[in-house]
């Protein structure tokens, strides 16, 4: 197959020549969020191969990770169709965020390494590979496998932006481990202006994981400040599902912070993008969460927000009937 430069998301390849998009699921509510872009990726023109890929990218934009990972897989025997080593690579890459962002990291895991095992992967797929098996261990619950993959990883010097994954794996191990001082430093390897280049989907997943660190040391507001942040970045980059999921965490930090207002406003605004979205339990259940904060604020007209929220949900869902 030829091969010609495209684009990267976000620990997560999409050969399309289309953007990159991503989230990843790491331990401790990290996200995975596979949210990093390398500006060199190969893109491959079989036409199955790509057909798959691309039913695969919109079924996880849209949040569905068992379809995304179905059509990852049909992609992953394509490959194996062809022999062709690094299109193998690629699909494991996108299908092992997809089985992350489900719950499946161990499966993850050993598609990686299947994709490893074969000598012909040329040096930048394999950088990617060795990366989605760091954030794939981390998930897993591995944190010093995750650590140990994500610095082999380093040792091949990737780009800038698999450069940030990486670290963003070691960030996600080391707060695992319960030492977040050494997942700041993690983040620190990458200069602020570093970052700053990096496309919104990786930066989203950079604030994700200071919204982590800073809820380990009990610094609620840093934390709500910080998910504030990571819902702005992944609005930006199109990710809209991570968006509502940021706006609700950032939610449960402004409770921790005794700012009930705040938290009424982010739970509310994130139940209704969720149930537009089509996630409807998930949206319900943050709804509930408001109306808890609701209640315990004991103000009349964000308890009315709340109610016609809910009384909205009904009406809709009592349409589709």
């Amino acid at each position: 197959m030829r091969k010609e430069a495209g684009i990267q998301g976000s620990g997560f390849r999409i050969q399309q020549g289309g953007r990159s998009a991503g989230r990843w699921a790491a331990l401790l509510a990290v996200i995975m969020a596979a949210g990093c872009a390398s500006p060199k990726a190969a893109q491959f023109t079989d036409a199955d191969w790509v057909s798959h890929s691309t039913t695969g990218r919109g079924a996880y934009e849209r949040g569905d990770y068992r379809r995304a990972e179905e059509a990852y897989g049909r992609a992953e025997r394509r490959a194996k169709a062809l022999d062709d080593a690094d299109a193998l690579a690629v699909a494991a890459v996108n299908r092992a965020v997809c089985l992350v962002a489900a719950g499946r990291a161990d499966a993850a895991l050993a598609g990686v390494e299947e994709a490893l095992a074969d000598g012909r992967v040329s040096p930048g797929r394999r950088a990617e590979l060795m990366v989605a098996g760091a954030r794939a261990a981390a998930a897993a619950g591995k944190a010093d496998e995750a650590l140990a993959r994500a610095e082999a990883a380093l040792k091949l010097e990737p780009e800038a932006a698999l450069k940030a994954q990486a670290q963003l794996a070691r960030g996600a191990a080391w707060l695992a481990k319960k030492d977040a001082a050494a997942a700041e430093q993690a983040l620190a390897e990458l200069s602020g202006k570093e970052w700053g280049r990096l496309p919104a989907s990786i930066r989203a997943e950079e604030a994700v994981l200071r919204a982590q660190i800073a809820a380990a040391e009990k610094k609620p507001t840093v934390a709500m400040s910080w998910q504030d942040k990571a819902a702005a970045r992944w609005k930006k980059a199109g990710r809209l599902p991570e968006m509502a999921r940021a706006l609700a965490e950032a939610g449960r930090q402004a409770k921790a912070a005794d700012d009930l207002a705040g938290a009424c406003d982010r739970f509310r605004r994130a139940a209704r993008s969720l149930w537009a979205q089509g996630f409807g339990p998930e949206a319900v259940r943050t709804l509930e969460e408001g109306v808890s904060c609701a209640e315990r604020l004991k103000d009349e007209a964000v308890a009315k927000k709340m109610a016609d929220l809910f009384v909205t949900f009904k009406e809709e869902q009592r349409l589709e009937k």
